[in-house]
């Protein structure tokens, strides 16, 4: 039997609480208000910026009255957050299943899908 593991963290958190999602396609997604346009998950242009916005907020320096060049991410940073957004189901599947974000370590048997806290 195949077990299925993650370690919900703060940023799994973070982003959950910030998703805007419909599923279309069997794929998640954000929807526009027409019902049809898909809109990036977290209502921003850039899936990287966004998910850098949500876990480390807006930088100290910041001016909205400057417009600025998009930030360029490092190929270690762009794996990390596409790691956490490819992780996103899963987190949610473990978070409606507990009925709360309880940080930790969690597995499960590839077919029943029941999530179970793990001590590391």
């Amino acid at each position: 039997m195949s077990v299925i593991k993650l370690t919900l963290t703060e940023n799994h958190v973070k982003l959950l609480r910030n998703l805007r999602w419909s599923m279309k396609d069997n794929v998640i997604s954000g929807i526009g208000n027409d019902g049809e346009d898909f809109i990036p998950p977290f209502g921003e242009d850039s899936l990287h910026g966004a998910i850098d916005l949500i876990i480390n907020g807006k930088p100290e320096d910041f001016n909205p009255f400057e417009t600025e060049e998009e930030k360029v991410y490092t190929d270690e940073e762009k794996e990390m957050f596409d790691n956490l957004y490819n992780e996103l189901p899963t987190a949610l599947e473990i978070v409606l299943q507990i009925g709360g974000y309880e940080l930790g370590s969690y597995k499960a048997k590839w077919h029943d899908r029941v999530w179970k806290k793990v001590k590391v």
